[in-house]
């Protein structure tokens, strides 16, 4: 059986052989360089509504489509080269390998200028955001370095090229690796991976994300501290429950509403701690709407990942997101309400929608005030969304 040979007597072949590749190679360089110099990449945020001609989104559009292709590519390109290591399988299938890397390269290149015209949308920002982008364009340049290697390597021959080209092909993978995972993250979330995972695995790879953002989120602590809510009023400052209130759910509505009010039963003693807001509104939030609308991706200018950010609204200044009393006149709420089929409904279409329940229990929310205070102890939620609610409360 044949071994491998790292050592590999590579045929000297004429130059003019490869004419052709090395015109396409430079050619590619050269559109890659002009496209990131008519349209660079920004790493900060890009208000939404700015001039940006139709063309542009349109073809930023195709982004997620084209990111595909580099990867499974890729995969290919790494299989190919392990049977490259054979002598005979090089001298077969080295021309198939080449051509395999310019696709790639090629591939690469449009998934960056799609994704840099992309964030033209606005919208993006933060340091996943930077991670993803920095990552994938790194991932260009090192496929770019890798086919010209190669290149070198089939024209010239010499084992020092070869080499050069399969370690850089093998940092190359590792680098598009991390930048897809958190291209994964802007799309589904960052727990969109390690939900499911074991816990050592789940908590190492959370460490790195965290410590990878840290180098480059500037602004990072500046998240923290928008996200964070006020603190719940002290209990001696808090209004009493109303009286037998825990002990009758059932009761009658005082006002003559179509829902019974009654303080929701909450078991455990954490439950004296949570606040309505950050224990039940906003874990709704973050499974329905924050995907879209968090620090490292703001469609429509507008974050729901904190209760300031959330009433503050997004670049629609005609509309507020939330009137507190007034769910009616709340941009949130009337985006949700909206019928399925309608461009205007969010979360938009393909993306997991809010429940019947978690629907009335923001409108509730907004109906009584929209505090980001109000103990959960204290609060008169509705008896039909009693168990809804207490199944948030849980998680």
């Amino acid at each position: 059986m044949a071994k491998p040979h790292i050592e590999q007597n590579f045929r000297r072949s004429e130059a003019s052989s490869y004419t052709i590749p090395w015109i396409l190679s430079a050619l590619l360089v050269v559109f890659f360089a002009l496209a990131l110099a008519i349209y660079p990449p920004v790493f900060g945020p890009i208000k939404e509504g700015h001039d940006t001609v139709k063309w542009v989104l349109f073809f930023g559009r195709f982004h997620p489509l084209v990111v595909h292709l580099p990867i499974g590519v890729l995969i290919l390109v790494l299989l190919m080269e392990v049977a490259c290591l054979w002598r005979r399988v090089e001298e077969k299938w080295g021309d198939v390998a080449l051509f395999a890397i310019f696709i790639a390269a090629v591939g690469a290149v449009f998934s960056v200028i799609f994704g840099v015209l992309l964030t033209r949308e606005g919208g993006y920002e933060g340091g996943t955001f930077i991670l993803h982008q920095g990552l994938g364009i790194a991932t260009a340049v090192g496929v770019i370095i890798g086919l010209f290697l190669r290149l070198s390597a089939m024209s010239a021959g010499g084992k020092g090229l070869m080499e050069g080209y399969r370690f850089t092909l093998l940092l190359t993978f590792g680098l598009m690796s991390v930048g897809a995972h958190f291209g994964g993250n802007l799309v589904h979330g960052s727990k969109y991976l390690t939900q499911y995972a074991p816990e050592p695995m789940a908590q190492s790879m959370t460490g790195f994300e965290k410590w990878l953002i840290s180098l480059v989120d500037k602004k990072k602590g500046g998240h923290e501290e928008v996200a964070t809510v006020d603190a719940p009023p002290a209990p001696e400052t808090s209004p009493p429950p109303a009286s037998g209130a825990a002990n009758a759910p059932d009761a009658p509505p005082a006002n003559g509403s179509s829902h019974a009010s009654a303080e929701v039963a909450v078991a455990g003693p954490a439950s004296a701690d949570q606040v309505v807001f950050q224990d039940l509104i906003l874990p709704i939030l973050e499974a329905k709407c924050n995907k879209c609308h968090n620090a490292d991706k703001s469609k429509g200018d507008l974050r729901m990942d904190s209760y300031d950010l959330l009433v503050k609204g997004g670049q629609d200044e005609k509309e507020k997101n939330v009137v507190p009393g007034k769910p009616d006149e709340s941009l949130m709420l009337k985006r949700v309400s909206l019928p399925s089929d309608d461009d205007e409904h969010m979360p938009p279409d393909g993306k997991d929608q809010l429940t019947k329940e978690e629907a009335a229990l923001l409108k509730w929310w907004i109906q009584e005030g929209a505090s980001n205070t109000l103990a959960v102890k204290d609060a008169k939620i509705p008896a039909d969304l009693q168990t809804a609610a207490a199944v948030v409360l849980k998680k």
